[in-house]
């Protein structure tokens, strides 16, 4: 089993970088298991949000420990880790979202969005349904006025 970090280029090392698994000297997830994790997802922060629950598992399975003035919180690095996996996936869920826009929120606003050629019409609008030639048509041209 390997585990290599240079810098955050490669998806191995983005997702080392993003999980906080970069420590030479703590060595978390090997290389394979990143590969492995990079097969299932090819989004990196849900790769990322996975390496984290892997370390939250291998710290999970340890008991906290001490030993006088010296103590091991294992219980807290695996909740931890599994803070820093919901975090990675809000964030997955966040990126690409849709922007939302309101238009036609003023007459004039209305009008130039009716009028533009290339913007996509609504689904729906008052007066869809009315008689063409009707006073209730929502048309300026009513029969009233030919």
């Amino acid at each position: 089993m390997t585990w290599t970090y240079v810098a955050p280029t490669t998806d191995r090392d983005k997702v080392r970088f993003l999980s906080g698994d970069n420590d030479t000297t703590d060595q978390l997830v090997t290389d394979e298991e990143i590969a492995y994790i990079l097969t299932v997802r090819t989004n990196l922060h849900l790769a990322a949000a996975d390496a984290c629950e892997a370390i939250a598992a291998k710290w999970a399975r340890k008991a906290d420990t001490s030993n006088g003035a010296l103590s091991v919180s294992a219980s807290q690095r695996a909740a931890a880790y599994h803070v820093q996996a919901q975090e990675l996936r809000a964030r997955a869920n966040g990126l690409g979202a849709p922007t939302w826009f309101a238009g036609g929120q003023t007459v004039s606003g209305k009008d130039t969005l009716t009028n533009d050629s290339d913007a996509v019409q609504p689904a729906f609008r008052v007066g869809q349904d009315d008689l063409p030639g009707t006073p209730d048509d929502g048309d300026d041209d009513t029969a009233e006025n030919d």
